[in-house]
């Protein structure tokens, strides 16, 4: 026999455990009910390029990091669908910066998505520069590793157009990170001037910078313009791109 507790100190704990019980399983609806938001980044950088956004309530964001390519040659629709498995919820939205857009893309093909969101990116092949399809594609079919990665400092900063000690703290963990393998760097850069995508999902958000580098605006065709906006403008014009995005999901 075990001796009886006071009746208050039962009552507490009855009380605690419903509380609890109640906490948790309005979290657990309150996941449910929410829409999933996958976000890629460009070109091998980390989630930190989307700390500024901000989305409604009843959104919730996740992360998608890049994963290594199997091979310098892999196939683009190959790597999407490794990317794919990731995803742990139906019907996502996706929302992909600059290399990050064309991943999405791929990805859409493969799974159910009810959107895709772009930002400083492209949709299809005809929005590739012409310039990358001839004198890029020649750099990387012929340009050694060290002699195409290693000294692309200034190149990087100036395509990315950073703006204040933030931005290039970013660009410059990025530079430091990729110099230790550019493995994937090259299967990234092949992957975007090869890209021979023509398919655009039926439910698209395209937001690009007039002023964008990479991706120069007179190439592209958005569906929301962010004049002098740079590459970078998820940095420093978040809370324009913000309300287009509440507006949009």
């Amino acid at each position: 026999m075990f001796p009886k507790q006071p009746r208050n100190l039962i009552y507490s704990v009855v009380i605690c455990t419903i509380r609890w019980s109640v906490t948790i399983f309005a979290n657990l609806r309150k996941t449910m009910s929410n829409k999933h938001i996958y976000l890629i980044s460009g070109l091998g950088a980390d989630e930190r390029v989307f700390r500024h956004l901000e989305f409604p309530e009843g959104f919730e964001t996740h992360f998608l990091p890049w994963i290594r390519p199997l091979s310098s040659d892999e196939p683009i629709d190959e790597y999407a669908a490794r990317m794919a498995r990731r995803i742990l919820h139906p019907e996502p939205i996706l929302l992909g910066l600059s290399f990050g857009g064309m991943m999405s893309i791929e990805i859409a093909k493969l799974i159910p998505v009810e959107k895709v969101i772009l930002i400083s990116s492209i949709k299809s092949k005809h929005e590739i520069p012409p310039y990358y399809k001839g004198m890029a594609r020649f750099i990387l079919g012929h340009m050694p590793d060290r002699l195409l990665f290693r000294r692309r400092q200034f190149i990087v900063k100036l395509f990315m157009q950073s703006k204040g000690p933030e931005e290039d703290q970013l660009l410059n963990d990025y530079l430091t990170l990729q110099n230790k393998d550019y493995t994937y760097m090259r299967w990234a850069l092949e992957a975007v001037v090869h890209w021979e995508n023509e398919w655009t999902p039926p439910s698209i958000v395209h937001i690009h910078g007039s002023s964008d580098r990479p991706f120069p605006r007179r190439y592209v065709k958005p569906t929301h313009t962010i004049v002098k906006g740079g590459h970078f403008m998820i940095m420093n014009r978040a809370k324009e791109i913000s309300r287009i995005l509440a507006r949009e999901l």
